[in-house]
C-alpha cells in the first residue's frame, strides 16, 4: 500500500468515525447536530452531498481495490528472450543476503530487505553483532561480500547496501 492510499485510508476512517459518532449522538437525543446540519441536507441544494457521497464512494472502492489486489513486484525479471522469461523472487534474493552475511564472524541476526534504485536493486541490512567485533569494519565487509555475491550469483547490479546495526549482543557466560 503506497503513501496516497494509507493517506487516504486515515483520511476514510476519520471521516467515517466522525459520522459515526455524529449518528450516535443524534441517536441518543442530541439535536445540535440536527440543527447544525439542516442547510447541509436541504433538499433544494442537493449538489453537495452527491458530490460528498461520489467521493466517499471513490475512496471506498479505491481502497477495496488495494486490500485485494495481488502486490506487484515481488519479483525481478533477470533475462528476457525469445523462450521467455527468467525471474527471480526477492525473497531469493533475501535468503542469499541472508547466507552470506551469516558465514561473517561476529554476526549474529539478519533480516534483509531488499527495495528498487535507479541502479538495479538496494539491499537493507539489520543485523545484531557480537560485542567483540569492530562494527565499522563488520559493516564494510558485509556491503562488499554481499555486493560481489549478489552480482556473482544473479548478474543485478547492487546500487546501494545499507548495513543498520540494531543490536550488539551480549554474551552470556555459562553456569556449570
Amino acid at each position: 500500500m503506497g503513501l496516497f492510499d494509507r493517506a487516504l485510508l486515515a483520511v476514510y476512517a476519520c471521516f467515517l468515525t466522525v459520522v459515526f459518532l455524529i449518528f450516535s449522538a443524534v441517536m441518543m437525543g442530541w439535536t445540535l447536530p440536527v440543527l447544525l446540519f439542516r442547510g447541509f441536507f436541504y433538499p433544494g441544494r442537493p449538489n453537495v452531498l452527491w458530490a460528498l457521497i461520489l467521493v466517499l464512494i471513490f475512496a471506498g472502492v479505491r481502497l477495496f481495490w488495494v486490500s485485494v489486489r495481488k502486490p506487484k513486484g515481488r519479483h525481478v525479471v533477470l533475462a528476457e528472450g525469445k523462450p521467455g522469461q527468467v525471474k527471480l523472487s526477492l525473497q531469493a534474493i533475501e535468503n542469499l543476503v541472508e547466507k552470506v552475511v551469516s558465514q561473517i564472524n561476529g554476526v549474529k541476526e539478519i533480516k534483509p530487505r531488499i527495495f528498487s534504485v535507479p541502479q538495479g536493486i538496494g539491499i537493507q541490512i539489520r543485523a545484531s553483532v557480537t560485542p567483540d567485533v569492530n562494527i565499522p569494519e563488520v559493516s564494510a565487509e558485509i556491503q562488499d561480500r554481499v555486493k560481489e555475491r549478489v552480482f556473482e550469483v544473479t548478474g543485478l547490479s547492487v546500487g546501494t547496501v545499507r548495513v543498520l546495526i540494531e543490536n550488539i549482543a551480549v554474551k552470556r557466560p555459562r553456569v556449570e
